[in-house]
């Protein structure tokens, strides 16, 4: 970790993702704001919509603290890098930073900054400091890792894309359940038709 420590009048917490891909791959991946944000299970949107080249309305419930978020995001991007500014809230800005690994790979550097306030304040509103960072570190974990290996399948793109990204986080469980059990039940109905054929073959013979 390349983050200075917080002092007395920085509060900041981080998380680093180690990734599989490479520091181009990742910049245009960070640039797209909407999809880092949704990614983010503790998160449950109810308006997440861009008003500007480089602005966003974000209206959500926190399920790591309770809290309902409505705020502006003003986005500064930047060689290997994106800030996010809030324009209310507790947390002041969320950096995603990329930094370069031997062997071509590259990973991921997510820091919430507190300093807009001073520590008492900060102190007194500890209930409203987003908990959802290192879950939200896993979840891009996780979900470049299945991009990585199943981005080459038709269809899958589309489907993180446009059925994935907007559900709710409860909606996404249980759509994976579905589609789960749909698929075990239709190699359960493999296998039957398999051993239908090779009776009825027999049978014939």
């Amino acid at each position: 970790m390349n983050d200075t420590p917080p002092n007395e009048d920085q509060d900041a917490a981080w998380v680093t993702i180690e990734t599989p891909f490479n520091a181009d791959w990742l910049e245009e991946f960070i640039g797209d704001i909407e999809r880092l944000y949704r990614i983010n299970s503790l998160m449950e949107f109810l308006e997440l919509r861009q008003t500007s080249h480089r602005g966003y309305h974000l209206d959500a419930k926190n399920l790591s603290n309770g809290k309902t978020l409505k705020t502006n995001l003003s986005i500064i991007p930047g060689k290997n890098k994106v800030q996010v500014i809030y324009s209310t809230g507790l947390k002041t800005s969320t950096k995603f930073r990329i930094n370069l690994k031997p062997g071509g790979k590259a990973e991921l550097v997510i820091t919430d900054e507190y300093g807009g306030t001073s520590a008492k304040e900060r102190e007194a509103r500890i209930d409203e400091a987003d908990k959802s960072l290192v879950q939200w570190g896993r979840d891009i974990h996780r979900y470049l890792r299945l991009w990585k290996r199943w981005s080459r399948v038709p269809g899958w793109k589309w489907y993180m894309r446009r059925v994935w990204q907007p559900l709710k986080p409860s909606a996404r469980r249980i759509s994976f359940m579905l589609i789960m059990i749909t698929l075990v039940e239709f190699i359960i109905f493999l296998i039957i038709f398999a051993i239908f054929w090779l009776e009825l073959y027999r049978y014939v013979d």
